[in-house]
């Protein structure tokens, strides 16, 4: 509860000063577009190791037993597309403030597809693993304008939140001399939220008239320390709880999405 509290107490803040710089202030538009690096430890270092493990190992008793198959792993998380867009209030000739949103997703695919037969009777066994992971940042930062003539140069600082958003999918079967002894499916949901600062550097140059071209880097520091289990086709009662997994060592780990890394962007700005 305390950690909500201060949450609505940070958006309330920005709200309100929009609102008030509104009232008296020179308002821009842009719209962004560009490449986010989270460094997404937790998933690349304990969860994709544990699902390729997972598929790699059935494979090899499927290959040992007589049968033949292919193998796609999960890759890491290595950047996601952005795209969003943002309001920038001109307090003074030196101050500014941004209040903006951004959406990124990336899904990782990985499966098993093994056939063959055995004593003159067929088997072919499929199973399927989808992780997609978004993000939308709802995010305030403070411009401070560097003293630079041939472009607009600033520095700056603020915090966002983001709102987080799991969706695990699996469909496996196991069909024997044209009748599927075993198959199914299922889909969990999970969403977390957090307060994450940021620090902000950018470059911006005139192309004509009210339009300008702009280069934006933000780089937050934190995480989404949790996610809470919305729906859980497998187990209902699953809802309401974190979101967890067994790593290699046969430790149950929460999940959580380390939000830390480079947030490079391209803005094109439009003055009113």
């Amino acid at each position: 509860m305390k950690i909500l509290k201060i949450q609505g107490i940070v958006i309330g803040v920005l709200l309100l000063s929009v609102w008030v710089l509104a009232q008296q202030s020179p308002v821009s538009f842009s719209l962004r577009g560009g490449y986010y690096l989270p460094s997404s430890s937790t998933f690349n270092k304990d969860y994709v190791p544990v699902v390729n493990n997972s598929f790699n190992e059935l494979n090899t008793y499927l290959t040992d037993i007589g049968l033949k198959g292919t193998v796609q792993e999960f890759k890491k998380m290595n950047g996601a597309a952005i795209f969003g867009g943002e309001f920038e209030f001109k307090a003074s000739e030196q101050f500014s403030l941004v209040l903006g949103a951004e959406y990124s997703q990336k899904t990782f695919t990985g499966f098993l597809d093994s056939s063959g037969t055995i004593e003159e009777v067929s088997y072919e066994v499929t199973e399927e693993s989808k992780f997609r992971m978004s993000v939308i940042p709802i995010y305030g930062t403070f411009r401070i304008n560097l003293p630079v003539r041939v472009a607009r140069v600033y520095i700056g600082g603020g915090a966002g939140y983001y709102l987080g958003r799991i969706k695990a999918e699996e469909q496996w079967s196991w069909v024997q001399a044209s009748e599927t002894v075993d198959t199914g499916t299922r889909k969990t949901i999970a969403s977390g939220q957090a307060v994450i600062p940021h620090a902000n550097l950018g470059a911006e140059l005139k192309l004509g008239g009210s339009v300008t071209l702009a280069m934006d880097l933000r780089f937050p520091f934190g995480a989404i320390k949790s996610f809470k289990i919305k729906s859980d086709t497998a187990d209902s009662n699953l809802a309401g709880q974190n979101l967890t997994f067994v790593d290699d060592n046969g430790i149950e780990k929460e999940f959580k999405w380390e939000m830390t890394g480079p947030n490079l962007g391209v803005n094109l700005k439009i003055k009113f």
